[in-house]
């Protein structure tokens, strides 16, 4: 946790009430009663409490990005994202450790470099987990990809500057993705700027 985590945030809600409704591994959800700053009071604010999550933004030496096209059934719809997925509540693992992880399982790459780019809230309105955002690069492809049973995703390799053309042509966005990508994109030009051109 950062200094910036650890202090009292100025003007917080006072929790006066909390009850969990339901838990399972990866999440709970808990209606609050609150105290506002001027002391009006909130009586049922529902949270869902949630592992935090890891987006790798991945490259290859040759500057294509390693994407999963996954079906989301809320949606209805298919989406093109970065690899990632829940770190592992059950085996303490790390936000690097689930990156590499969902890289393997999703894709079959395994990154060269793996570099921490920061994070970003889903939706923390309703939800209380981050999203940790990593730059791999120089990944290369060691295997089929390990998916669970009922994941129904594609692999795609698309250049950077068709990737970022998709978000004009009307595809599906995924606001996670976008809220990655803002992160991720100046490392990505960087990276893409030092490779040599092929002779």
């Amino acid at each position: 946790m950062s200094d910036a985590e650890s202090k009292p945030v100025v003007g917080a809600w006072e929790v006066l009430e909390s009850d969990e409704l339901y838990r399972n591994p990866y999440f709970a959800f808990r209606r609050e009663t609150c105290m506002l700053p001027n002391e009006r009071i909130m009586p049922a604010y529902y949270v869902w409490e949630m592992v935090d999550w890891v987006n790798v933004v991945a490259l290859t030496g040759e500057g294509r990005l390693i994407l999963v096209n996954q079906y989301r059934h809320a949606a209805k719809n298919r989406f093109v994202e970065f690899p990632g997925g829940t770190t592992e509540p059950a085996s303490n693992e790390s936000h690097e450790q689930a990156a590499r992880r969902e890289l393997r399982e999703e894709t079959g790459y395994v990154p060269g470099q793996l570099h921490y780019l920061g994070m970003h809230y889903p939706n923390p309105g309703l939800q209380d987990n981050r999203m940790h955002v990593y730059l791999a690069t120089d990944c290369e492809r060691v295997g089929e990809p390990t998916l669970d049973p009922f994941e129904d995703i594609e692999v795609e390799l698309v250049e950077v500057a068709d990737f970022l053309d998709m978000f004009q042509q009307g595809r599906p966005i995924h606001a996670l993705m976008m809220a990655s990508l803002s992160l991720a994109l100046p490392a990505i030009k960087k990276f893409c700027a030092s490779i040599p051109n092929p002779t």
